[in-house]
């Protein structure tokens, strides 16, 4: 899977909630979810983000980077 991201440049940010920080609660409000895990996956040029299950696997995340 990292190759794959290599290949497509995919950036992946992690947001650290333990601490409660309230820009990511705000984000989470916004997509009105209260908890994490929560995944979102932007493809360049596109507005809206694909949402992803709480749990995930190899395959759930390629096959939303190949779509």
């Amino acid at each position: 899977m990292l190759k794959e991201f290599a290949d497509r440049n995919v950036l992946a940010l992690k947001a650290d909630w333990t601490s409660k920080d309230p820009q990511i609660t705000a984000e989470l409000a916004k997509w009105n979810r209260s908890a994490v895990p929560f995944n979102l996956l932007y493809h360049a040029g596109e507005s809206a983000p694909i949402i992803l299950p709480e749990i995930l696997t190899p395959g759930i995340v390629l096959d939303a980077l190949r779509k």
